[in-house]
């Protein structure tokens, strides 16, 4: 749990500089991901979980990934690469819910800025803070 924290911890900082600049250094990632990767691997030595249930757990960020190049690059590679490498550390059931909370989250965003703020429809806004706020959502959900 106190890696999952650690990993929770690291996304709150990228989801500040996602913020801050839209775009993210890719030493985080690496960290996000080497605490991933420690903690996947720390669980099947222990044999808490068990490889394929690690491998399964990729797929929400591989999907990401996949949309990024579908839709044209309308979501970000950082969105995921960091949903990719969140996969290992927190298990599927917890990334399938994170992801769908942030969704979710920045669904009712974007529809209260092109209501209320008349905001423009093609502007871009980060999704890593609203990855972030899910995926804590969803540990503390899961606690």
């Amino acid at each position: 749990m106190m890696i999952q924290i650690a990993a929770l911890m690291v996304l709150l900082i990228i989801a500040i500089e996602d913020i801050k600049s839209m775009s993210i250094s890719s030493w985080k990632i690496w960290i996000l991901a080497a605490l991933s990767v420690g903690s996947a691997a720390f669980e099947i030595v222990a044999g808490a979980d068990d490889i394929e249930r690690a491998a399964v757990a990729l797929l929400p960020g591989v999907v990401l990934i996949v949309l990024y190049y579908v839709t044209g690059k309308q979501i970000g590679l950082g969105d995921g690469m960091v949903t990719l490498c969140m996969g290992p550390a927190f298990g599927i059931e917890r990334v399938a819910l994170g992801i769908t909370v942030a969704f979710f989250v920045s669904g009712l965003f974007s529809l209260v800025i092109i209501a209320a703020l008349r905001g423009r429809r093609k502007k871009s806004y980060p999704f890593i803070p609203f990855i972030a706020a899910g995926m804590v959502v969803a540990t503390v959900a899961q606690i």
